[in-house]
């Protein structure tokens, strides 16, 4: 195994001072603790409202419950982002870190769609995808409202479901994403990659958590198709324009730049970004340059690909 690049000082300061001893997903009670840790970072769509002075919707879109962020009054609406919630594909919901979102349908000037998809072990594939693709297909018929541009986003696992569904589209035909944003993206079943051998035990996410949330995900689905694990598709050349961030602590960080090089090589307009010594779920410290660069990247990107 070759040796992991160090975690960059900045970022290594957010992490517990002692070295990880086991996964951080270790089965079933793993699942519920890491539940319950991201359930703290939900939050009220009054109280955000209130804050920022966005205006947010909770409603159902083809029968999935989704929250549907608009800027403040006043702010002439250009576009939507479609931006999946990450968890691994067995936690999260569309109120993790909803501030955040709301900061961006501001700074974008743009209509923020939040599906609440299901979670694996529960509802193992394909419903999250099932509930990702009807709410692409009620957003783009203009469920709300006139969608102008409209981008497909999506973080971590949520990165797994945006480019699984962008396969689909294209297998299956519909609207194509104008640009497709992948944060950190989940997009290997295998885990054969060598930096996903770089990471066994850890404070973020590692091999085993990696295994696992795979396992119950695809619920043994054999073969698995490549709008369930996009890594496996064998022609890319469909693809909108694509933006990848990647840390390079992450174990999905050979996995997401193969992809990037087979975009590219398949001529679709593609634009990386590799962050030294950052690991997985880095941008969530929004007090550290690393992350403050990441966004301003992020929003960089969306708002050249809603004014496109």
């Amino acid at each position: 195994m070759s040796p992991r690049p160090p975690i960059a000082a900045e970022l290594a300061a957010h992490l517990p001072a002692e070295e990880a001893t086991r996964p951080f997903l270790d089965g079933l009670e793993g699942i519920a603790r890491l539940r319950e840790a991201m359930a703290e970072y939900e939050e009220s769509p009054a109280e955000v409202a209130e804050a920022t002075g966005a205006r947010i919707d909770e409603r159902e879109l083809a029968g999935v419950r989704v929250l549907v962020v608009r800027p403040p009054d006043g702010v002439p609406v250009r576009g939507t982002v479609v931006n999946v919630h990450g968890g691994g594909l067995i936690a999260g919901s569309h109120r993790s870190v909803l501030g955040v979102n709301a900061g961006f349908a501001s700074a974008l000037a743009c209509t923020m769609v939040i599906p609440d998809y299901r979670l694996a072990p529960e509802h193992p594939y394909p419903a999250a995808l099932d509930d990702i693709h009807a709410v692409w297909e009620s957003t783009v018929a203009g469920a709300v409202g006139d969608p102008g541009r409209v981008v497909l986003m999506g973080g971590s696992a949520g990165g797994a479901l945006s480019a699984g569904l962008t396969l689909r589209l294209i297998e299956r035909g519909g609207r194509l994403p104008d640009a497709l944003v992948l944060v950190q993206p989940q997009l290997d079943d295998r885990n054969e990659q060598p930096s996903t051998f770089e990471l066994d035990a850890a404070h973020f996410w590692d091999r085993p958590s990696n295994l696992l949330s795979w396992e119950l995900y695809l619920a043994g689905t054999d073969p698995v198709p490549p709008e369930a694990a996009a890594a496996r598709a064998t022609e890319l050349s469909g693809f909108p324009p694509t933006f990848v961030e990647i840390g390079q602590v992450d174990l999905f960080r050979d996995e997401e730049l193969d992809f990037v090089a087979r975009l590219s090589r398949a001529g679709v307009p593609v634009e990386a970004h590799v962050w030294a010594g950052a690991f997985h779920g880095f941008d969530g410290l929004a007090a550290t340059t690393t992350a403050q660069r990441a966004i301003a990247d992020r929003l960089a990107y969306l708002r050249a690909a809603l004014a496109s």
